[in-house]
């Protein structure tokens, strides 16, 4: 695959699926959901604390509708990767497996003109986001970002299914275990 193949890929998500079950871990939250377009009704695995959401909440990101979200906009980014198939450097691809489906591992630079779904929580977590959060005088303090983002899609459905910071102060991460596909 090239990085060509993953902006294909990251373009035609909607239409890739119309129902997801997935568990969803991450560095800030455990979620088993049921997921249609439009609508999520899930769990947190820590509480069992309900989730039900039908639309997403408004956003400045006006590219195409977002799907609801159980825990941020990253939630919404990861179910419709779009935000990776412009100004975005993609290097390292690979062809690997995650929890037995096959998926498309690379890693991921902002550049210049990045737009993410929401600037506090993009899929490719930088300095080009954080100066859309912050504005352009905002200077990270040395080692405080990644050097880029390691992602992956299903390459059946287009969701992304994994994502690390590679280094940085916060170790972001998050992956998904995709039960039922449809």
């Amino acid at each position: 695959m090239t990085p060509e193949d993953v902006r294909r890929l990251a373009r035609s998500v909607p239409e890739r699926w119309t129902e997801l079950e997935l568990v969803h871990r991450s560095s800030y939250v455990d979620v088993h959901a049921t997921l249609r377009h439009g609508e999520l009704d899930g769990a947190r695995l820590s509480d069992g604390h309900r989730i039900r959401e039908r639309g997403a909440p408004p956003s400045s990101w006006a590219v195409r509708p977002l799907e609801p979200y159980a825990t941020n906009y990253l939630w919404s980014a990861m179910l419709d990767p779009y935000e990776l198939t412009e100004n975005v450097a993609i290097t390292e691809v690979r062809r690997e497996e995650l929890f037995g489906r096959p998926v498309v591992t690379f890693v991921a630079h902002a550049l210049p003109g990045y737009d993410p779904v929401c600037t506090c929580c993009p899929l490719v977590f930088s300095d080009i986001s954080q100066r859309l959060e912050y504005g352009a005088k905002w200077v990270p303090k040395p080692g405080e970002l990644p050097d880029g983002v390691e992602l992956s899609l299903d390459l059946e459905v287009g969701i992304a299914v994994s994502s690390r910071d590679r280094g940085g102060l916060f170790e972001r991460w998050f992956f998904n275990e995709i039960l039922h596909a449809a």
